[in-house]
């Protein structure tokens, strides 16, 4: 029969007093310590990610701050500390003087901002869209502070008629108007142009003697001429005029083909042409003895016409095809 002694009975008691307080300090009193841990710890992985973060802001910081650093020690432009209107018209007119029909402009007078100081003219007229296009790129981008705001552009077509000649011209321009701010007394803080490397251009501007270009690559300027002339139509409102006078294969008589040149009768006399000459609105495309006709290709303002003139005939044999048909 199995029976415990006295020093079993002891070890017995040990080992199950040693067991339940393992289980209380394990799952009970250790408990809270375990969750308090945890959450520490979460909190310690919360605070890396923002240290990260951190990090990865303080380099985007740091590029923002080497590009402002760049641009501002990069800037060109000029503000004067006081400018006149007197200036300002006759910058603008020196700008203008090339494939402007008209340029009026009027003051709106000067407003303060916030440091710096604008004085506003209004401007309307008639010129080339070309001219024009860099007459707004001279303003934008050279050293003088001008900037261009509310800039309206209209189509137009434009015919004079020279009295002596009789002769009439078309032209194709756009009406505009806009407001032409110029830049001036900026604040105190900010630095002012080397005066050794101006010189006396800083003391003329905004009205230089020579034009001051922008001293930047071309690469980040945009483009000083415009690559299409949005306003030139595609179908004119009306047939061009004949501005040079050439033959008009339509109102003008066939009067013979010799030698591989047709003879027409016109107000002025006997003209010849032959197959590639110009004419009024296109050029003679066929010149044929044998069959006594004449083609001519004429564009009417975007319109492709086919016009054939036939020997014997009081009234012209005209044929008008798509140029498909061609």
């Amino acid at each position: 029969m199995f029976t415990l002694d006295s020093n079993q009975t002891i070890l017995l008691t040990c080992l199950v007093l040693l067991l339940g307080v393992g289980t209380y300090l394990t799952y009970f009193r250790q408990q809270n310590t375990i969750t308090s841990l945890d959450k520490k710890i979460e909190a310690k992985k919360e605070e890396k990610k923002e240290i990260q973060t951190l990090r990865a802001n303080l380099t985007d910081a740091k590029k923002r701050f080497r590009r402002a650093r760049l641009d501002w020690n990069t800037r060109y432009k000029i503000v004067p500390e006081t400018v006149s209107s007197p200036d300002i018209v006759a910058y603008l007119t020196k700008l203008t003087q090339t494939g402007f029909k008209t340029f009026d402009v009027t003051s709106s007078g000067s407003a303060s901002r916030d440091g710096y100081s604008t004085h506003t003219f209004s401007a309307e007229g008639k010129a080339y869209f070309t001219n024009l296009y860099r007459f707004v790129w001279t303003l934008e981008n050279n050293r003088p502070f001008y900037r261009v705001r509310n800039l309206d552009l209209t189509y137009l077509e434009e015919r004079e008629t020279d009295e002596e000649t009789g002769r009439t011209r078309m032209d194709i321009l756009v009406s505009f108007q806009m407001d032409v701010q110029a830049i001036f007394g900026a604040a105190t803080d900010l630095p002012r142009p080397d005066q050794s490397t101006e010189g006396s251009e800083v003391e003329q501007l905004p009205v230089a003697q020579n034009d001051l270009n922008p001293p930047l690559p071309s690469s980040v300027l945009p483009n000083p001429a415009p690559e299409i002339n949005p306003f030139y139509p595609l179908v004119f409102e009306e047939v061009p005029p004949n501005e040079y006078d050439r033959l008009n294969v339509e109102s003008a008589r066939l009067l013979s083909i010799l030698d591989g040149q047709a003879i027409f009768q016109t107000n002025e006399g006997l003209t010849r042409v032959a197959e590639g000459d110009r004419v009024y609105l296109g050029r003679i495309v066929e010149v044929d003895p044998a069959e006594g006709r004449v083609v001519a290709r004429l564009n009417r303002g975007g319109i492709i016409d086919r016009v054939e003139r036939t020997l014997g005939t009081e009234s012209p044999l005209r044929q008008v095809d798509d140029e498909q048909q061609e």
